[in-house]
């Protein structure tokens, strides 16, 4: 099943918070980085695949994980954006 998500992430952050978004994302289980957009597990079309990208409203995930593994790893990405941005990064349409 495909899941998607927007987080309240801003698109107009500064280098140094990229940065630090970027050092997340690297840290996450998953992680694919010989792509040219944030990847984890797959490739979009794969059966397994996460997909991140920056969008007005938000951080856009869309991937296909099983429902339990997917809930997990959105909670780990958002729990290590926090803490490393200095604000809760959650769900954007909560």
């Amino acid at each position: 099943m495909e899941q998607t998500i927007t987080l309240n992430l801003p698109y107009d952050l500064t280098d140094d918070e990229w940065d630090k978004v970027i050092d997340v994302f690297s840290s996450l289980d998953g992680w694919l980085p010989a792509t040219d957009e944030p990847t984890w597990y797959g490739s979009p079309g794969e059966p397994r695949h996460v997909a991140a990208s920056m969008e007005p409203g938000g951080l856009v995930l869309q991937g296909r994980l099983e429902p339990g593994l997917w809930t997990g790893w959105v909670s780990v990405l958002c729990a290590r954006l926090s803490l490393a941005l200095g604000r809760e990064i959650r769900d954007a349409e909560m």
